[in-house]
């Protein structure tokens, strides 16, 4: 919902209109929600009917109801959280339309229309409210159809600005005059490396062929997650993803033995095109077609071109690869 509740459990929330009453209001919706131990071990989420809590400071029972709503009717209600979620998904929901929009369009802008994209309050407005109110609109309309939203995003003119800076957006942070760089996420810049060498990652007890956005584990072992910021999921807050590009970074992509067991594996990519017939230049086309979804440039090809002269086939290809994949233009969203 981007409501920040957690201040209003013990005082009035200083920055927004919520009270201890509103806290307990809604925390009623989860009373009931208990542990039981599994047949198989270990232990699983089970529901029953619950109660109203108590105010901490009147020890009177506080009515359950959404934010800001009327209480709703509950005794002969299994699981308090359906009629949850019920109201989070109703058009008259003030709150789940705007922030939902406000998520995505951060995702593929780099920056909400509200920042922080939790923290919706009306003394935190958004960079543009009648913007945000008309996603927000398009939302409901659509059904709460994330594709289709998403869809609607990609295929605006201010999704597909150019990157490049002019005189007069130069210093823009906020008003999306120009499409920022942003960097990959480490679950699809390990798959765009799997991809572009042609040679699947392994992750313990995973099937073969599985890619790195399908882990839903957390507890993954995988220095390349950790170092690239895939969040570890022990709080609900957006910020738990990395997404500053770091020297760690730079150096695990020019270095990683992984990565190079890749690029020089025998059924990879680059083993695959020198044992082919391809032209140096037929080769160099595919390599960045591939890797950057482009063709080289005149300049690049001839740079390119130099590597066959200094070394056998197989080995050119491999270091153009390498190269490419450390490229800003490979490891970043731009």
């Amino acid at each position: 919902l981007g409501v920040r509740l957690e201040c209003a459990q013990c005082h009035h929330h200083p920055f927004d209109r919520w009270r201890p009453s509103d806290y307990y209001a809604f925390a009623g919706y989860f009373t009931g929600v208990t542990r039981k131990k599994a047949p198989t071990g270990g232990s699983i989420i089970i529901a029953k009917a619950g109660k109203d809590l108590k105010h901490p400071k009147t020890s009177q029972p506080v009515p359950t109801a959404g934010l800001g709503e009327t209480p709703i009717p509950l005794d002969n209600v299994r699981d308090r959280r359906t009629e949850l979620a019920k109201w989070m998904t109703s058009s008259k929901n003030p709150f789940f339309a705007r922030t939902i929009a406000n998520r995505l369009w951060a995702r593929y802008f780099d920056r909400g229309l509200v920042e922080p994209i939790d923290d919706m309050r009306a003394t935190n407005p958004a960079t543009n409210e009648p913007l945000l109110d008309a996603l927000a609109d398009h939302m409901i309309k659509l059904k709460y159809d994330l594709k289709a939203f998403t869809k609607t995003l990609l295929s605006s003119r201010v999704y597909q600005l150019k990157t490049t800076p002019t005189e007069s957006n130069r210093l823009d942070e906020q008003n999306y005059s120009r499409a920022p760089w942003k960097t990959l996420p480490a679950e699809v810049l390990l798959d765009a490396g799997c991809q572009t060498t042609g040679i699947a990652e392994r992750f313990n007890g995973w099937p073969k062929g599985t890619r790195a956005i399908q882990i839903w584990d957390n507890r993954m072992p995988s220095y390349f997650f950790q170092i690239f910021g895939r969040p570890a999921r022990v709080t609900s807050c957006a910020c738990e993803r990395g997404t500053e590009p770091s020297v760690a970074q730079a150096l695990h992509l020019m270095n990683a033995p992984a990565t190079d067991r890749k690029i020089r594996h025998r059924d990879g990519r680059a083993a695959r095109l020198a044992r082919s017939k391809l032209s140096e230049n037929a080769i160099i086309d595919e390599l960045y077609l591939t890797s950057l979804s482009r063709f080289p440039t005149d300049k690049e090809r001839q740079l390119m071109r130099s590597a066959f002269k200094d070394t056998n086939r197989r080995a050119a290809i491999e270091d153009i690869l390498w190269a490419l994949l450390n490229t800003r233009e490979f490891t970043f969203n731009h």
